[in-house]
């Protein structure tokens, strides 16, 4: 073997190790910079607690207190435990709204809606999400373990009323987890219909929207959801690419009414249109015009009410 050849194989073994140590080196900082962006969507102001965030919380401690609303605790299938509230309709009825709040709240956002329900003859049962309020669980996952929980809530209410009718009504994060749930029990049907009011259509496209609002290079946003969803699956085997409602909607017959902002600037309307074409059974679409982010209640409080009242007479039939 002369010289050449030898000085030519020493050079491919450098370019080699050299490409080589580049790899791991950017893995790596692909890896840190993807761990930050997952902890960040699963920590940040995750809980809430009971009774620092104004009205609702006092107007849930007063009717714990004067109105023999009765709190709830259930043992979640992955180790912790459940907190809820659950308010009895004064006439005697078997039919209940299970309500799950946002993303940041707590189980006192569904005082906005008690009215509602309570006037329509329904039974309400507030609950604290995983990770919010008085509920267990050390991390957010969007939907993906939240819908586990919400069947161990149905699971409650199908002992309390084996024969009753349940309802589920989502809001933001608990819209996504409720649709996401649909799926789960579609073969069951223990849910007799889903409202979800300003859902968004699957995780990773909503993170790419967000992302992109701060970051420039159009490339950096989907280079780092490689890394945030391997992070994810690092630390609580999950994906990001495994919380997408509108997969989950493509397969329920269950009916569904989505309910959204026209000028939400968090969750666009055009996500809320994407479901509502994907969904399998019977459906509804009603956009609030002139309404931000999970705001109809207060925008429009007797076109919401109408809505939602002439869905739910409609899905009994």
């Amino acid at each position: 073997m002369n010289v050449a050849n030898m000085n030519k194989k020493k050079r491919w073994r450098w370019i080699i190790a050299f490409l080589g140590v580049l790899a791991v080196v950017i893995n790596g900082i692909g890896f840190l910079l993807g761990d930050f962006l997952y902890r960040e969507t699963r920590d940040l102001q995750a809980h809430i607690q009971a009774g620092n965030a104004g009205q609702p919380e006092q107007l849930l401690k007063q009717g714990l207190r004067d109105k023999a609303w009765e709190d709830v605790t259930v043992p979640s299938r992955f180790g912790y435990s459940l907190r809820g509230t659950y308010i009895k309709n004064p006439r005697d009825t078997d039919k209940t709204i299970l309500f799950l709040h946002g993303f940041g709240e707590n189980r006192a956002a569904g005082i906005a809606y008690l009215d509602l329900y309570l006037s329509d003859g329904f039974n309400v049962l507030l609950v604290d999400s995983r990770a919010h309020g008085e509920s267990g669980g050390s991390t957010v996952t969007w939907g993906y373990y939240e819908k586990y929980d919400v069947d161990t809530w149905i699971d409650w209410l199908s002992e309390l009323f084996p024969a009753g009718e349940i309802g589920i009504h989502g809001r933001s994060m608990g819209a996504a987890t409720a649709l996401m749930h649909a799926e789960m029990d579609e073969n069951k049907k223990r849910v007799a219909f889903y409202i979800a009011d300003s859902a968004y259509a699957d995780f990773e496209s909503l993170l790419l929207l967000q992302a992109k609002e701060y970051i420039s290079a159009a490339a950096w946003p989907e280079f780092l959801l490689k890394y945030a969803d391997a992070a994810a699956y690092w630390h609580e085997r999950y994906m990001f690419s495994q919380i997408s409602p509108v997969r989950s909607v493509s397969r329920v017959t269950t009916p569904v009414l989505y309910l959204h902002g026209q000028e939400d600037s968090l969750i666009p309307v055009a996500m809320a249109e994407k479901l509502y074409q994907a969904t399998k059974g019977p459906k509804e679409l009603h956009v609030f015009l002139q309404t931000q982010h999970a705001a109809g209640i207060f925008h429009d409080r007797a076109g919401y009410e109408k809505t939602v009242r002439e869905f739910i007479r409609a899905s009994e039939q």
